[in-house]
């Protein structure tokens, strides 16, 4: 396969059960924020993608100084939509498939570099994980732990989708539902196990000072 030319960073949202009245994407964590992480892992993917709406201008301000030629796209409906329609502002204008990340997720550097090295052998990858979060959507993996055969919101599943994934623009639909909604369709889906999770809550963030803190920078 092609090597990934575009990736989207989805940071519009508000981070409401987090409290901190401030986009995820600008949470420190380990004395850098976690879009100065993204920024970082994405570095030699020649076109990168950000969507804000929640306080965009202090996200828009912090990535430009990060990098300049990111490209900003607006989704000024962000109080009333969800990150499958930030990515459906972007996916819309794409004809090749592209890397999704959430902005508010924590990955190790090296697991992610090992992510896009499999995604060089399928047209599309979800990423999942053994770390699981106190209101993450589980995912049901066959025996053999490389296809995602379902999504589930049990809790007592032991793998995580993590909102990084390798998609093809064809999946991204317009449509007021989740991403792993709009996956659902195309099931079975390759797996890639990553050592990562998205921050939702406070103690989805105090899980991320605790391994960062561990050697995951």
């Amino acid at each position: 396969m092609p090597p990934i030319e575009h990736a989207v960073i989805s940071a519009a949202g508000i981070g409401s059960r987090l409290g901190l009245n401030r986009p995820k994407c600008l949470v420190e964590v380990a004395g850098r924020t976690l879009l100065d992480y993204h920024l970082e892992r994405l570095v030699d993917v020649p076109i990168v993608w950000l969507v804000v709406g929640f306080q965009e201008e202090d996200v828009i301000a912090h990535a430009l100084a990060l990098r300049p030629n990111i490209i900003i796209v607006r989704n000024p409906d962000f109080a009333r939509t969800n990150t499958l329609q930030s990515i459906f502002r972007v996916a819309q204008h794409l004809q090749e498939r592209f890397l999704v990340v959430d902005a508010d997720t924590v990955v190790r550097p090296d697991s992610f570099k090992e992510f896009l090295k499999a995604a060089e052998q399928c047209a599309q990858l979800v990423g999942v994980s053994s770390y699981t979060t106190s209101d993450g959507v589980r995912v049901i993996l066959n025996q053999e732990k490389t296809l995602v055969q379902a999504f589930t919101r049990e809790p007592h599943y032991e793998w995580e989708w993590t909102g990084i994934a390798i998609l093809e623009p064809s999946i991204v639909v317009d449509k007021p539902i989740y991403v792993y909604q709009a996956l659902e369709p195309s099931l079975p889906l390759p797996a890639y196990e990553l050592d990562a999770f998205d921050i939702d809550t406070v103690a989805d963030l105090d899980m991320a000072r605790r391994v960062m803190t561990g050697g995951w920078k």
